[in-house]
């Protein structure tokens, strides 16, 4: 997946392309950094605007790559920004947060975390939500293109998002004035989520997509699953 993001920023960045060979190829050769980050951030999960440890993580790989990193954005939302000459801006979002589910899958690296909510309860917590995989996503994608530098033109910034699951993450960014603390406003936005589409693919289309939600109360009584 990382490859074809890679791909597709290349697509409206760059004026040298590299090919999608080259690209998978170095993706390829990061697979076992970043399976490492993948397991590590899923055994530890964090609730909405609690992302310390995950968002540390996300800071340090990016500051380590050159990026400059603006942390404290809606709390525990935070950009890492490269500026890399006149060209178009594109921004990679990432959701950080997890669910409140107790995970059963039997992985070895199984989430055996709990969190106390804001209402003072305790829950399990996992990463039923794919969010886990979208900031791995996040980071194999800046490697490349931080390598890929002298091959393209313009502005990227990757923006790790607090608390999607209970959608006030994205709003709280905006509320917190990030644009005017100076992260650049972007010509594309890029945001994807798993799907249960083949390996390898991207399920896109035109016009709005998930961007409609209803929010309500309901009690269900029975085993716990994802809230979806």
């Amino acid at each position: 997946i990382s490859s074809i993001l890679a791909v597709c920023i290349l697509t409206v960045a760059t004026i040298q392309a590299q090919t999608n060979k080259q690209v998978k190829q170095m993706a390829y050769a990061d697979s076992l950094r970043l399976v490492e980050i993948f397991k590590d951030i899923h055994q530890n999960p964090e609730l909405g605007f609690m992302e310390v440890r995950t968002s540390g993580i996300i800071a340090k790989e990016l500051k380590a790559l050159g990026y400059e990193v603006m942390t404290g954005i809606g709390k525990t939302g935070f950009v890492g920004i490269l500026k890399n000459g006149i060209g178009p801006t594109v921004m990679y979002r990432a959701d950080m947060d997890c669910n409140s589910v107790k995970e059963i899958t039997g992985l070895p690296y199984s989430s055996t975390k709990s969190m106390k909510k804001e209402d003072g309860t305790e829950t399990p917590v996992m990463h039923a939500c794919g969010h886990d995989a979208h900031v791995t996503w996040m980071l194999g994608i800046a490697k490349i293109m931080m390598t890929l530098k002298n091959e393209w033109q313009g502005t990227l910034v990757f923006l790790a998002q607090p608390a999607e699951e209970i959608m006030a993450g994205a709003k709280a960014m905006v509320d917190d004035k990030m644009y005017e603390k100076g992260v650049p406003v972007p010509d594309y936005l890029l945001g994807l989520h798993t799907w249960n589409t083949p390996l390898g693919t991207i399920d896109n289309g035109i016009g709005v997509r998930h961007a409609g939600s209803d929010q309500l109360d309901v009690t269900f009584y029975g085993i716990g699953g994802h809230g979806a």
